[in-house]
């Protein structure tokens, strides 16, 4: 037999076998696909009616392009839906679409770099053995197992060891997407060894261009352009003073509130330390400045600004940066409604290129519009009410919806109800008095002090 009829017999063989297949019945007894719940399934059709989807771990993303101004979006100390500076804080900020999730980093007194935004133990995160601790004088070796993160909501601490960075670097390495990037704010006055091994961790961990660095102090950000001269550098200018009186009303005004009171007690003593009477705003928003930093910076650089000191000269300011092209990027210390009040009165051709925010993307962006609604009239007894409510419904308040519809009301973007239909009817509410109770700031338990162990990530869906 020759060779082209052994190609033949193949090649018809293969045929009837194709076919064979095409033509049979899959078996079914064992598959692994689950069906779909009814419930969620019109959920997600309510959702992409209105513009969005829902992601694997709750967040709620625009479908197509974000209306957000064409800003690019930073996360502050990762997702607002979990505790600051967490793991979970990072996975979830990429999650929902961030282009750059920000993060705190100190050293530790055996040169360890961590994952902290405030100088001492105590609100960000707490100690099993009730002692509060100063970031940079703890040895990571002997101390850091006893720290435990701190859930912002409740006070509670987890059952979590906060991260060290190079546990931040492989989490955000392996989760990141094409073109999110990490922003590493230096918050301890390193050596230039220290923040030669800080590059080393990123560059290796996560890759030259992935990464860039942030602070409010320039000589780390001098020392960081000798040891990388590609890394992009954004020096963080001080916040402005009248900025400062503002957070100081608010110590003052928490003093019988334990969390609000340690919030601004720490973030006055991150900028200005206790010294507020003489506290200097020092400004770079100038040709003068500008000059000062790109002869400490020479290139790729950046500088970001309080919105209350971009806000008062927009116009002014945005023709300054872009004459030097400088990309800039605002922030505040005066809460987010403050920051997204102060942005939209803003010109569109005066914003900054970036914001430092505290919030969702669904949160921020719905500022500025949201998608064209298509018709659906949905498919359960819940969404049939969704598609009667207008576009501006809030979709992060979903369990709102039947405790007011009935009153003729919903929950309206902007944390407002507004009436459906354009008139509300009787409230006939029932007041109910909640007994609240707080648990055990601790939890008394056997203590694992161990550092070098695997670090479990739980990932858990809605929002907190």
């Amino acid at each position: 037999m020759s060779v082209s009829s052994h190609h033949s017999i193949f090649f018809i063989t293969f045929f009837i076998l194709l076919l064979a297949g095409c033509n049979s019945s899959p078996d079914t007894t064992h598959s692994n696909v689950k069906p779909v719940d009814p419930e969620v399934f019109a959920l997600n059709q309510a959702f992409e009616a209105r513009g969005f989807y829902r992601t694997s771990l709750g967040n709620i993303n625009f479908l197509h392009q974000k209306q957000c101004g064409n800003y690019q979006l930073q996360s502050h100390r990762g997702s607002i839906r979990y505790p600051e500076n967490s793991l979970n804080a990072v996975i979830d900020a990429l999650d929902n679409g961030f282009d750059v999730v920000e993060v705190d980093v100190q050293v530790t007194s055996d040169g360890v770099w961590v994952v902290h935004h405030d100088k001492r133990t105590g609100r960000e995160t707490g100690t099993v053995d009730n002692k509060r601790r100063r970031i940079e004088r703890i040895n990571y070796k002997k101390e850091w197992g006893y720290l435990r993160t701190r859930d912002q909501q409740s006070g509670q601490l987890l059952d979590v060891v906060p991260p060290n960075f190079r546990q931040l670097a492989n989490i955000f390495a392996q989760s990141a997407g094409n073109g999110q990037l990490l922003n590493i704010e230096i918050k301890s006055d390193a050596t230039k060894s220290e923040l030669e091994m800080l590059d080393f961790l990123a560059f290796k961990t996560i890759g030259q261009g992935r990464y860039f660095y942030s602070s409010l102090t320039l000589r780390n950000l001098e020392r960081m352009r000798d040891i990388n001269a590609q890394v992009f550098l954004s020096f963080i200018q001080s916040p402005a003073k009248r900025s400062m009186e503002v957070l100081k009303a608010k110590l003052e005004k928490g003093v019988a509130s334990d969390n609000l009171y340690q919030d601004n007690q720490e973030t006055i003593e991150n900028i200005a330390g206790f010294g507020l009477r003489r506290y200097r705003e020092r400004r770079y928003d100038s040709h003068q400045g500008i000059k000062k930093l790109t002869k400490a910076l020479r290139r790729n650089f950046g500088l970001a600004i309080d919105i209350r000191q971009y806000a008062e000269q927009s116009s002014r300011t945005k023709t300054l940066v872009k004459s030097y092209q400088l990309p800039v990027a605002t922030y505040t210390i005066n809460g987010q409604h403050f920051h997204s009040k102060l942005l939209k009165k803003i010109g569109v051709s005066s914003r900054p290129d970036s914001v430092i925010i505290d919030d969702t993307i669904y949160g921020f962006c719905t500022q500025y519009g949201v998608p064209a609604q298509l018709d659906y009239s949905g498919s359960t007894v819940f969404t049939r009410r969704l598609a009667t409510l207008p576009a501006d419904l809030d979709l992060e308040r979903l369990s709102e919806v039947d405790t007011y519809f009935n009153n003729g009301l919903y929950p309206a973007l902007g944390g407002i109800l507004k009436s459906i239909n354009g008139s509300a009817t009787s409230h006939n509410y029932t007041p109910v008095m909640l007994t609240p109770k707080a648990g055990p700031k601790e939890r008394e338990s056997k203590v694992n002090l161990e550092t070098n162990q695997a670090i479990e990530v739980e990932l858990r869906e809605g929002k907190r």
